[in-house]
């Protein structure tokens, strides 16, 4: 059977109780005032002693016993040197065979005290009945209240927990729209709003992996049909032909298995290495080389993978390389001590604006004209992927009425 956690700091809260009463008592006892209480015994013992003179007569002492026991509603035993039995309020009191032991002595007959008086007599006080002391029952309501007072205070701590415990339950079995709605500034807060954190996260990686797959299915069809009609067709074209088609198809869906294999590693946060120092505009040129554009700006350095930015400006570059007209692609560098920015601009006809929102979503490819430039549509997806991953973005900028732009931010952590 599975303990409430409400019961468990409910009944935490009264063995506490329990514990520092027993402790405190205790402490009362072991650690009192010995001088004190000894002072107090010695003083006590003298004002008796002068109350209950040795040679007075014993009706006379028996009245003064009489007195006393009545005002402190006791009973009283009055012993000589030698043990004998003097005077007695009611019934006698037994003296203790260890008279040396002066204090409380429990019985089966209640607490009894035995005090030495200063003559050498002894005198045995003992309570008129066996009711429990009052201080008792104080502390007994004290802890009933207590345990009542707490009940709903432990239960009240809970509530937000099996209201968590609700939302996890209905996200663990399929719901990814569940989120805690739990406010305050504890812990219990603090934990609902990382629940509801990763669930955003879990619920767009799901979405994205949804995406991605019916994205990939529709990619993977293309290639494999041309293959298949190219060995259809082999009896009726050159084995060079079929050759060239084969490679380039299987260079395609290489190219496409590589893109997605990054993609999903980007979503999962496990494809970036940890960053180093990088010259921007250093490894810029370097990849600009490969398609003869102009480079431009000041050395910014960077904290970032180096690995994932080449990967970053290639996609770029090679975007721009397909739609470029005549001029060749530029890029520019700048940077400041909050950003770092990379422009890469081309002289193509541009992206319509009814596509300009679109364009960096997975697969979606933009048409300029009649027809598409042979991209999958995974380029500026993984760019923006690998933008973000560097605390930056990407965002397309139209250049008039031709060409088009293609701004990366990178930002510091």
């Amino acid at each position: 059977m599975r303990h409430k956690l409400y019961l468990q700091i409910y009944v935490a809260f009264l063995g506490g109780l329990l514990l520092f009463a027993l402790l405190a008592g205790i402490t009362w006892k072991v650690m009192g005032d010995v001088d004190e209480n000894r002072h107090f015994e010695s003083g006590l013992s003298l004002l008796l002693t002068e109350a209950l003179p040795e040679h007075a007569a014993i009706e006379k002492s028996k009245q003064t016993m009489l007195k006393l026991a009545g005002e402190f509603n006791v009973r009283l035993s009055l012993y000589s040197r030698d043990n004998r039995h003097l005077i007695s309020t009611s019934s006698r009191l037994p003296l203790p065979k260890e008279q040396l032991k002066i204090g409380w002595n429990h019985s089966r007959e209640g607490g009894q005290f035995v005090l030495h008086l200063s003559d050498g007599r002894w005198l045995v006080v003992s309570h008129r009945d066996r009711r429990f002391p009052g201080a008792i029952v104080v502390i007994i309501l004290l802890l009933g209240v207590l345990g009542l007072a707490a009940y709903p205070l432990s239960k009240r701590l809970t509530c937000r927990l099996e209201q968590l415990q609700k939302q996890v339950d209905a996200f663990g079995h399929g719901d990814l729209k569940a989120r805690a709605h739990i406010k305050g500034k504890d812990e219990i807060a603090v934990l609902a709003r990382r629940f509801n954190h990763t669930a955003d996260r879990i619920e767009k990686l799901i979405e994205a992996q949804k995406h991605m797959l019916s994205g990939a299915s529709h990619e993977l069809r293309s290639p494999l049909t041309r293959m298949r009609m190219a060995i259809e067709l082999m009896q009726e074209t050159s084995i060079s032909d079929t050759k060239q088609k084969l490679e380039s198809n299987i260079l395609e869906l290489d190219n496409l298995v590589d893109e997605l294999l990054l993609s999903s590693k980007l979503d999962a946060g496990s494809a970036v290495k940890p960053f180093e120092e990088i010259d921007l505009l250093a490894l810029a040129a370097e990849v600009a080389s490969n398609y003869h554009a102009d480079v431009s700006g000041n050395p910014v350095i960077i904290s970032g993978d180096e690995q994932m930015l080449r990967r970053l400006l290639r996609n770029l570059l090679e975007n721009a390389a397909r739609y470029a007209a005549k001029a060749p692609i530029s890029i520019a560098v700048s940077g400041s001590s909050h950003c770092a920015l990379i422009r890469v601009c081309d002289d193509g006809p541009g992206i319509p604006v009814s596509e300009q929102k679109q364009i960096f979503e997975p697969f979606y490819q933009a048409r300029t004209g009649e027809q598409s430039h042979g991209s999958i549509g995974l380029g500026l997806a993984l760019v923006r992927k690998i933008a973000q991953q560097h605390h930056g973005d990407v965002r397309y900028i139209s250049e008039n009425t031709h060409g088009a732009c293609f701004e990366v931010s990178i930002k510091p952590e």
